[in-house]
Parts: structure tokens; C-alpha cells; sequence
């Protein structure tokens, strides 16, 4: 590759603050949130437009798992607002709030700015480098958290990091481009499946089309979800719709992500004609837009004192220094064929494999550790860029996880800058004892989550992809024989037994968590 010197004047400090947050998505929000409710002078960068990250930007606007702390303050406010239903949020109004909240706490936000070096001095981050309309400037720091997804602050600043899947080339999960779609007759599309099985029908369509050649190849098995927008008309509803998927992404690449925004964009208006054509409720239905952000599931790992694993998230591990509770299954979209992985390989005593499932109901942590980046003092990271293997990850990336590893970086933050100490040597129990008093559960089994199981569910239990003709996933769908002894919250009654012990705002946050609408599980 042809060099040339590339040679710049004085860099003005634009800015000098207690803590920089890179990146606005939830994790961002949640680590600018907590470091100033914690008395910290905070500024929060973002290269885009707009706060919330692939909620917002990216249409994925289905916030569910396990909510906590500042999550219960945005819920509630999106609530005020009519600006949720179930786990599905509003997107626009969802911008407002978040940037509402932040100013609101004294947090400055400065949209369109993209990192482009990390300021080093002895293996101590004091600041960023930076471009936007203003041209290139610095920002001086005492505390630096990384939670632009890609963990660009952290390569920059020579921390080590892993990318891709080791067995699969080095390959990302595949991308995804969401679409907007508007004026669906929802009562008729519910009517039609209301007697059917939503996943074998989607499928079915699906193949159809690929005979049929409206689809020239398999995008992928079936749609990953629908959100249904709060507000809207049901006789004229608005959705968000993930279909389109690349395979074989290099998310680090720009020219590759170049490539997935082409072929995701084509694959949208295939799949708004088949729409009209195969869907009820869709003929008279268009394609809005899609979304303004590309959705990349993983690129950069960034390496840090501990590595969650695929076998911490399977076997439910806790942790002393934990910061935040997980409760999601392994969901690796396939990097390069369709479908999911959604398991870990596991080697049995006797030497052959066994494929490993996160258990409806389980729960498990992630240590303070994995948020501490090696080699380098005062930079903490936070979101899908935590330290993990290639399945960890896919089992911590969703929103509110994210939100939640936010917090506890942005509260790290600040009570290291209090004790005037390292985020390093920060005594990780004032850490959980401060996140607990902000309303993150770190003391008490959890009450509720993504799968409402009151009772433990054994692997015997589950319905397993390799055991199901439909392949369906392992951590949602029990065996018929057990359903009688796992009742969900709902068919006992325990959820509002169990719910009228936490304050207010928790109990009417709890709704959020909830599945709604058009959410299938997914194959393997």
C-alpha cells in the first residue's frame, strides 16, 4: 500500500473534562448518566446525529432483558411520553428523552465527531483526538470509557483486542439492515396467524419465494422480529422489521461494511415486493426507509482483566466483583451461512462433543474486571465491546446489557476520581454497594427477566434445535411434558406477589421487559 506523510500543526484542547464517554449508544448513555449523578464533570462524543446508537439510528427498537437502574427513569419518562408498548419503543421520541435526561444531569453532548487517536502518556489515557466540522481538536480527560461498540478508543489507545470468530475465518456475526415499513393493516396480518405457528409460517412463505425466485438466495430463514411502533393506527401501522442480512463481514473493513449497506438495501425492496404480494395486511403497505445505521453486531473485543467466556454464560457463573446481571441466550448470527448459533461446544469426558445451551430462567454476571482494559490506566469500556470470547459476546450485546455495563463504568469512573485512585484499584465492592443504591440488583436473586421461569429448568427440559424439525431455539421453547411444572409469572400470579416489593418505578418498568408483538424465536 502507497504511504504519504500525513503532518499537522498544534492540535487545539478543545475541552477538558472529568470523564469523556466515546460513543452515545445505550451503553454510552448509561456511563455519561452515572458518571455525572456521581458528581463528575462528563462529556459524551458521538459520530453520529443522535443518542441511542442501533436502537435509534439502526431501528432496533425492541429494548428488552434485564433492566436496571437509570433504565427504570428512561422507561418510565418513554411511558409518559407514549413512547412504549411492551419492549417496543418509539425511536424518535426515544432521541429526545435520552438527550433530555443528559442535559439534564449537566452532561455536554457533541454530536458528528469521530475519534481519531487516543492521547497516551505512560501508558495512561488523558484525552482523545478528534474530527468534526470544527476540524481536528483534542479532549483532555482524566477518565476515558470506550463504548463505541467498535472500541475504536481503545485500539487507539494500544489496548489488545480480538475480532471475529477464530473458527469461521475471523468473520463477524452477520449484519443486518432494518427496515421501516408503513400503512400494514395489523389486525389482518394477526388475524392471519392467529391459528398458525409464526415461525414455521414465516419460513414456509420464505422458502416459497426462494422457489418461486422472488428471492434469488436464501437472505435468511425467516424475519429475526417486528417491533410494532407505539402510537400509530393499527388499520395504518408503522414497523421495524429485521430480514436483510450480510454474510462473511469484516465489520472493521470499510469497504466490506460499504458492500453490506448495498446488498441490504437491495434485499429490502425484495422483501417489501414479497411483502405485498405474500403477506396479508401488506397490500397496501410501502418501505419507508431503512435504517440510517447499519446494524453490526460485533467487530473489536477489547481485551481486559478477566475474558468472559461461552462457559461463563452457559453454566450461570457469578462473580465477586460483578456489575450487572445477564439473562439472554447465546445468539450468534452465523457469520457466514443463515441462521443462529446458539450454543458452545462442550467436550465430555469421554472425549466426544455435546452442544451447551444458556437454560430458560438462568441468570449469570459480569465481573467489574471485564470492563478494566489491560495495558492502559483510566480507560474502562463498556458494551459489545467488553472483554469476552466470540459467544460471550453474543449472549451480552443486546441493549439494555449494554445499558447496564454503562453504568457501572460511568459510576466506576467517578468514585475513582473521588478516591483519587486508578479505575484499576477501585475496590470493586464500594463499586457494587454504590450501583445497588442506584437501583442495580447485585445482592438478590433477580425477580424477573427475559423468560419469566420461576422454577429451575433442567437441559432434560428444553427442546433442543438438533431434537425439533422446526429448529427452534433451545432457550424459549420447553418440552410440552414440563410446561405444567414451570409456570411463567403471569399463570401464577407470583409476578404481582413479587412485584409489590419493589418501589414504584420498578414495578411499572417491569412491563418493558416483557415480550410483545411479533417476536419469533430463532433458528439454528
Amino acid at each position: 500500500m502507497k504511504k504519504i506523510k500525513f503532518c499537522k500543526d498544534d492540535v487545539p484542547v478543545s475541552k477538558e473534562v472529568d470523564v469523556l464517554v466515546t460513543g452515545g449508544g445505550y451503553a454510552g448513555w448509561g456511563a455519561a448518566m452515572c458518571s455525572a449523578r456521581n458528581g463528575a464533570k462528563t462529556m459524551l462524543i458521538e459520530q453520529q446525529s443522535a443518542l441511542g446508537g442501533l436502537v435509534t439510528l439502526g431501528y432496533v427498537a425492541l429494548t428488552f432483558s434485564y433492566i436496571e437502574g437509570v433504565g427504570y427513569d428512561l422507561f418510565n419518562e418513554l411511558k409518559k411520553r407514549g413512547a412504549v408498548k411492551g419492549r417496543f419503543v418509539d425511536a424518535e421520541i426515544t432521541k429526545c428523552v435520552l438527550e433530555q435526561m443528559l442535559v439534564k444531569e449537566g452532561v455536554t453532548i457533541l454530536y458528528n465527531t469521530s475519534i481519531i487517536d487516543a492521547i497516551v502518556e505512560k501508558n495512561c489515557i488523558t484525552g482523545v483526538v478528534i474530527y468534526n466540522k470544527s476540524g481536528i481538536q483534542a479532549i483532555k480527560a482524566k477518565r476515558v470509557i470506550d463504548a463505541t461498540g467498535d472500541g475504536d478508543t481503545a485500539a487507539y489507545a494500544g489496548v489488545p483486542f480480538e475480532v471475529g470468530c477464530p473458527e469461521l475465518n475471523g468473520y463477524n456475526q452477520a449484519s443486518s439492515l432494518v427496515a421501516r415499513i408503513g400503512n400494514v393493516d395489523y389486525d389482518k396480518y394477526q388475524s392471519a396467524l392467529a391459528e398458525i405457528n409464526n415461525i414455521e409460517w414465516w419460513a414456509a412463505k420464505i422458502q416459497d419465494a426462494i422457489k418461486n425466485r422472488e428471492f434469488p438466495y436464501m437472505i435468511d430463514k425467516r424475519i429475526n422480529w417486528i417491533v410494532v411502533v407505539p402510537g400509530r393506527n393499527k388499520n395504518h401501522q408503522e414497523l421495524f422489521i429485521c430480514y436483510a442480512h450480510s454474510r462473511n463481514c469484516k465489520c472493521l473493513d470499510a469497504e466490506d461494511l460499504t458492500r453490506q449497506l448495498v446488498e441490504q438495501r437491495e434485499q429490502n425492496q425484495l422483501f417489501m415486493k414479497f411483502c405485498k404480494k405474500n403477506i396479508p395486511g401488506f397490500e397496501n403497505a410501502w418501505l419507508i426507509d431503512t435504517a440510517p445505521m447499519l446494524g453490526v453486531r460485533d467487530s473489536r473485543r477489547i481485551m481486559c482483566e478477566y475474558r468472559v467466556t461461552g462457559e461463563d454464560i452457559v453454566s450461570g457463573r457469578k462473580f465477586d466483583d460483578a456489575i450487572m446481571r445477564g439473562m439472554h441466550a447465546l445468539d450468534a448470527h452465523h457469520p457466514t451461512q443463515p441462521g443462529h448459533i446458539k450454543h458452545i461446544i462442550r467436550k465430555k469426558p469421554d472425549g466426544s462433543e455435546e452442544k451447551v445451551y444458556v437454560n430458560p430462567g438462568e441468570w449469570r454476571e459480569i465481573p467489574y474486571r471485564a470492563l478494566v482494559t489491560k495495558k492502559i490506566d483510566n480507560l474502562l469500556v463498556a458494551g459489545r465491546n467488553f472483554s469476552s470470547d466470540f459467544m460471550a459476546q453474543s449472549g451480552n450485546r443486546l441493549v439494555l446489557e449494554c445499558l447496564n455495563m454503562g453504568q457501572a463504568a460511568g459510576t466506576a469512573a467517578a468514585l475513582s476520581l473521588k478516591e483519587n485512585i486508578t479505575p484499576r484499584k477501585l475496590d470493586a465492592q464500594k463499586l457494587r454497594k454504590r450501583l445497588a443504591e442506584m437501583d442495580i440488583n447485585l445482592f438478590n436473586d433477580p425477580l424477573y427477566g427475559s423468560n419469566h421461569i420461576t422454577r429451575k429448568v433442567n437441559s432434560e427440559d428444553i427442546l433442543k434445535p438438533e431434537d425439533d424439525k422446526l429448529g427452534r431455539q433451545a432457550t424459549t421453547i420447553i418440552k410440552d411434558e414440563a410446561r405444567g411444572k414451570y409456570k411463567n409469572f403471569t399463570e401464577t400470579g407470583e409476578e404481582d406477589r413479587l412485584l409489590e416489593q419493589k418501589k414504584q418505578r420498578a414495578r411499572d418498568a417491569a412491563g418493558y421487559t416483557e415480550n410483545g408483538g411479533d417476536v419469533g424465536t430463532n433458528l439454528e
